[in-house]
């Protein structure tokens, strides 16, 4: 009981079953709970929220028992609602934190918890270890009853939810977010794609309703099977999509993820633009549509393409490097005015909203983009856009490779590649080395690796940029080969 939870980037995830019980949903519902009490947030509520993953809502419901039987004032969705949403109505109405069923892009067997804190952004490392510290007490303490919670609690707590679950203002700030009327006026023919997750709802009211575009969306039920796909709006899960923007001659696609977190999109010529290509054209955008200040700063993970340091360089802005995890991007956006913060993996926000990764938002930049190169010149698509960038600032390639390994041979991979410190690589130096998060080689001539060994499977992670074609394929050729001779061929590369 208890015994596998441990936080990792972003909330706890597990087999539904297996560990992912009402019990342990349970004991960690009374940590959180007691972690509030000793902070001092315990007299303004907590809000739950959860996806549309199988039991997601009955483990929402566990939790709600927990907390409320600690004494804490609890919210509980009657609906599913996307993690950004659960992290905006929390700051909207000033509650002391939240908790959101869900595992994200995960398969379907899985389910999570994050824990947000106050301030509407995910929980820091020191905030999880405290739940972690507590967690581990109240199993050995065995201390977990919630027998006394009546089940007039329950309907107390699910009717004063009737204004949470309205939400109407999160829409209006998205609306306010971008340009409105730009979008209204563009006749976009879009379609988006909500992978049967706790999107599937809102997304189409804010295209359709307030928005008036013309957009057909697609797997906009729940389905806690997903389809058979996996809820992640990576390329690979994206061709129905792609069919229909091709098809039927549309201007965009755009998508969300199991929990509307993480974004997806595909540009009218059918072309994916991944988050490391999608990241630089929003930034470059806002620059050029929007006001900032002289301490204004960029903030982008130790993961995300360096094309965002270009673009930062040539306008004199700050840029702000940090581990992999939205929840280090989202403590900076609480430190700094940030204009854009954003991770390879489809996390983003920016100035003026939550410090919480937001794909609802992220598809409405995009969306604000299409429509001012529509408007501005005709049939331009957000690949050609990306195009005039490179010609700016050079062309960026880049990748990620997991490697399969066991977990006593991480350290001889880390080791190696922080060995070729002033050593060559395909021919060019390594000029420096970063340690903030894994091993990452800076290379001459603007390329760069970074080896990561995964918290929570058996993988290390490579990420490779260059703007050589001819170099980055050497690049990556070296990172294999490498970490095949490490780990004595004994390894899954894909």
């Amino acid at each position: 009981m208890g015994k596998n939870i441990k936080f990792g980037t972003d909330g706890w995830r597990a087999v539904i079953a297996e560990d992912f019980t009402f019990e342990n949903v349970k004991l960690i519902a009374l940590a959180i709970a007691d972690y509030l009490k000793k902070n001092n947030r315990d007299k303004k509520g907590v809000l739950i929220g959860y996806d549309n993953r199988f039991l997601s809502k009955e483990f929402s419901k566990q939790a709600g028992y927990a907390l409320s039987s600690k004494g804490l004032r609890v919210y509980l969705s009657k609906e599913s609602v996307p993690t950004p949403v659960v992290a905006f109505m929390l700051r909207e109405l000033n509650l002391d934190g939240a908790v959101m069923i869900t595992a994200s892009h995960n398969p379907p067997k899985y389910n999570g918890i994050k824990f947000i804190p106050y301030y509407g952004g995910p929980a820091g490392d020191k905030i999880t270890k405290e739940i972690e510290k507590i967690l581990a007490k109240l199993i050995v303490d065995k201390n977990t009853d919630i027998a006394d919670f009546r089940d007039a609690e329950i309907k107390r707590f699910d009717d004063n939810f009737k204004y949470v679950s309205n939400l109407g203002s999160y829409k209006i700030k998205i609306q306010k977010m971008v340009d409105k009327d730009l979008i209204k006026k563009s006749n976009l023919k879009l379609v988006a794609d909500t992978m049967h997750g706790s999107g599937s709802k809102i997304l189409p009211e804010i295209l359709k309703d307030s928005l008036g575009l013309e957009a057909k969306i697609l797997n906009n039920d729940r389905d806690p099977l997903f389809g058979g796909m996996l809820p992640d709006p990576s390329e690979s899960n994206l061709d129905l999509m792609k069919n229909e923007i091709l098809k039927n001659n549309l201007d965009l696609g755009v998508a969300l993820d199991g929990d509307a977190d993480r974004f997806g999109v595909i540009d009218g010529k059918g072309i994916f633009i991944s988050p490391n290509k999608a990241i630089p054209i929003i930034l470059y955008h806002l620059l050029k549509t929007r006001r900032f200040d002289r301490t204004d700063v960029v903030v982008r993970t130790v993961a995300t393409t360096h094309l965002i340091d270009e673009i930062c360089r040539k306008n004199k802005i700050k840029l702000l490097e940090t581990p992999v995890g939205f929840k280090y991007i989202g403590m900076e956006m609480l430190n700094n005015n940030v204009i854009i913060g954003g991770e390879e993996s489809g996390g983003l926000s920016i100035k003026n909203h939550i410090p919480e990764k937001d794909g609802i938002l992220a598809d409405m930049l995009l969306i604000e983009i299409q429509s001012f190169l529509k408007k501005n010149y005709g049939k331009k698509y957000l690949s050609d856009y990306l195009n005039e960038i490179y010609s700016e600032f050079g062309t960026f390639y880049n990748t990620r490779i997991d490697i399969k390994i066991s977990a006593d041979k991480k350290d001889s991979v880390i080791e190696f590649f922080f060995s070729q410190k002033g050593k060559l690589i395909c021919g060019k130096k390594v000029i420096d080395i970063i340690d903030k998060d894994g091993v990452k080689l800076l290379i001459e001539n603007k390329s760069w690796v970074l080896i990561r060994p995964s918290g929570t499977e058996p993988l290390i992670r490579c990420y490779i940029e260059a703007i050589d074609k001819t170099h980055f394929e050497a690049i990556k050729d070296f990172v294999k080969q490498n970490i095949k001779i490490l780990i004595n061929y004994k390894c899954t590369i894909k």
